[in-house]
C-alpha cells in the first residue's frame, strides 16, 4: 500500500511505516519508471510523499527521485501510440469515461485514458456530462460519510445513464467500486465498469 488510506484516516505512524517499506522495496531493483494503474497511488507517490517528508529527512532525496518517475499506466501506453485512433466499427459498444479526481485534477491526466479506449474500434467513446465531477467515493470519505457519498454519486450515475453507454470506464479502482455499486443498487448492473486498460488490452490480445 502507498499509505494514503492510513494518512487520510489520520494515522501518520502507519503512513510512515508504509512509506519506509516501499522505499526499501523500490531500492532492491533499479528502474526508470514507476507505473501504476491507480490514480490515487500515482498522486500519493508523486505529490503526497514529497509533501509529507521534510527537506531534512534522510530519505527526502530518494522520495523526490521516485516521485519524478511515477507514471500512470494510461500515460505510458498512450505516449507510444503513434497511429490515429481507428474509426469505431458499426456495432461498436458505447463506453463513457469518468475522470478520477486524482488523475485529472491533481495530475492533469485526461487524454491518455480516452486514447486507450478509442484505440479499440470495438468500442466508441460517448462523453458524459460532468465527466470530471467527483463520483463521491473519495476513499475513506465513502466509508465515513456513506449517505453523502451516495448523494454525490447519484449525479454521476444519472450522467452515465444519459449516455446510453453499456460500459463505464475509469482509471481509479476506488471510483470503479463506487460506480459499480451505484449501478448495481439502482438497477443498472448490466452496465459494466472497467479500467481503460482493460478495453485496450482486449483489443491487442485479439489483434486488429
Amino acid at each position: 500500500c502507498c499509505g494514503i488510506p492510513a494518512l487520510s484516516a489520520g494515522d501518520g505512524v502507519s503512513f510512515r511505516q508504509l512509506l519506509s517499506h516501499n522505499l526499501t522495496q523500490f531500492g532492491k531493483t533499479p528502474f526508470d519508471r514507476l507505473v501504476t494503474a491507480c490514480a490515487t497511488c500515482a498522486f500519493t507517490i508523486k505529490k503526497v510523499w514529497p509533501m509529507m517528508i521534510g527537506e531534512q529527512d534522510p530519505p527526502s532525496a530518494r522520495i523526490r527521485e521516485i516521485a519524478g518517475k511515477v507514471t500512470d499506466i494510461t500515460e505510458l501506453i498512450a505516449s507510444r501510440l503513434t497511429d490515429s485512433p481507428p474509426s469505431p466499427d458499426a456495432a461498436a459498444i458505447p463506453v463513457t469515461y469518468h475522470d478520477p479526481c486524482h488523475l485529472k485534477k491533481s495530475l492533469g491526466v485526461s487524454r491518455p485514458p480516452r486514447r486507450l479506449i478509442t484505440a479499440n474500434p470495438n468500442y466508441k467513446l460517448v462523453e458524459m456530462r460532468g465527466a470530471d465531477a467527483c463520483c463521491g467515493m473519495g476513499g475513506g470519505f465513502g466509508l465515513a460519510h456513506g449517505g453523502l457519498s451516495e448523494e454525490i454519486g447519484r449525479t454521476k450515475l444519472d450522467h452515465i445513464i444519459e449516455t446510453g453507454a453499456r460500459v463505464a470506464a475509469t482509471a481509479c479502482p476506488a471510483c470503479q467500486i463506487q460506480l459499480a455499486g451505484l449501478l448495481s443498487k439502482h438497477g443498472k448492473a448490466d452496465v459494466r465498469v472497467c479500467h481503460p486498460i482493460e478495453i485496450y488490452s482486449a483489443f491487442i490480445s485479439t489483434g486488429p
